[in-house]
């Protein structure tokens, strides 16, 4: 993440928790990165008709990822990595898919971004904990679940082979996940069936 977020890496390269998605899952797509499917009841596009081909994810059925406390520009970078559409219209699925969960559509974009609850299953940073949860708020007191961007590719979701640049590139995210904590069970029964180790 700090490669990536050059305005202010201090605070949106330090990961705060480790959360899952429940119901949703893990894939690499078509096009040879990683993306995510949301719940049934929550696809659009071609995650209507190509979603139920993704396997569950796990013995979970959820998907596991980091959580980073984003400075705004540095989100706005991370937009252009992902290639999120700027421009692209309002969202026009409102009865399905709530705009507070996709306020926009993806046009033309790679990716769109989906707001979406997230259980935090362990907190990294105290500090962040009390910020979202309140001061008050018991650490390991129940499942905590606060509100994520994820990055959702809604119309690349067939199963697909990992392009040989990015294999590297997972490897290390994963040995660095499951360095502060990272479930190395999920990782390897989801992510190692697309990501063979370097």
């Amino acid at each position: 993440m700090r490669l990536r977020c050059k305005h202010n890496p201090n605070l949106s390269s330090k990961p705060v928790a480790i959360a899952r998605l429940d119901h949703w899952r893990w894939m690499i797509c078509q096009a040879g990165y990683a993306n995510v499917l949301p719940p049934a009841e929550l696809r659009t596009g071609s995650q209507l008709s190509e979603g139920d081909e993704v396997p569950v994810s796990g013995a979970e059925d959820a998907v596991f990822g980091l959580l980073y406390e984003m400075d705004p520009e540095d989100e706005f970078l991370l937009d252009g990595y992902e290639g999120v559409d700027h421009a692209a219209g309002p969202s026009r699925l409102g009865g399905k898919v709530s705009v507070e969960i996709r306020p926009r559509e993806q046009g033309r974009g790679d990716y769109n971004k989906w707001y979406i609850p997230a259980t935090v299953t362990r907190w990294l940073d105290e500090e962040q904990r009390a910020l979202r949860m309140g001061a008050t708020a018991v650490a390991g007191s129940g499942p905590q679940v606060t509100t994520v961007l994820v990055y959702v590719d809604e119309e690349r979701v067939r199963l697909g082979f990992p392009r040989d640049e990015y294999v590297p590139r997972m490897n290390r995210a994963i040995r660095e996940a499951e360095s502060i904590g990272f479930p190395k069970h999920w990782a390897d029964e989801v992510m190692r069936k697309s990501i063979p180790l370097n």
